[in-house]
């Protein structure tokens, strides 16, 4: 496999249903911390332990962005079910950097690590997490590409019983970014 070019990426650390692969190979090593499907290795993208230090060329992860969404957990949440989510930016926070470290490890040097990530609000702040992603990457992989991939859907605001109507305070967050990183 080329590292210019990706025909099909060795690893995706979130694989999800697969549903990402309709139109392209699937990886050869597909692991989720919940697997929904047959083949996937169950661990979290922070903790490979099936995978050698240095042993892979790309690695493809499209981890969960939404924040609030743990306590939908308990109340059967669609979007918690389906997603995923931490309940503070803080928690999203250390899965990301703690992912990046783990994934740095599992690359060869100038191995790709494709990192599919979205800015969100949180706690009525602007959370650049593309920027952050970036920064936190600093002295591990260089950017050597960024995509940026509108929604095709949008998420409305969720609106209560009762609730009187909700005033937005900030735009709203509709497309994804594929960052794509060069391990150094």
């Amino acid at each position: 496999m080329a590292l210019n070019r990706i025909d099909q990426f060795e690893a995706d650390i979130s694989y999800g249903n697969g549903v990402f692969y309709k139109n392209i190979q699937e990886p050869i090593f597909k692991c989720d911390i919940s697997p929904q499907v047959d083949g996937v290795i169950e661990c979290s993208s922070s903790n490979l332990y099936w995978c050698e230090t240095g042993q892979l060329t790309s690695i493809v992860f499209d981890p969960p962005f939404l924040t609030y969404i743990k306590a939908a957990r308990e109340h059967n949440s669609i979007m918690a079910k389906r997603f995923g989510g931490y309940w503070r930016y803080d928690e999203l926070e250390k899965h990301y950097k703690e992912t990046i470290t783990e994934v740095y490890r599992a690359l060869k040097k100038k191995g790709l690590f494709i990192f599919k990530c979205q800015d969100i609000i949180h706690n009525h702040k602007m959370h650049c997490t593309h920027v952050n992603v970036i920064n936190w990457c600093d002295g591990l992989f260089r950017l050597k590409d960024l995509f940026i991939l509108p929604a095709k859907q949008r998420m409305g605001i969720p609106e209560k019983t009762g609730e009187k109507k909700r005033i937005q305070k900030h735009a709203r967050v509709f497309h994804s970014y594929f960052l794509v990183l060069e391990r150094l």
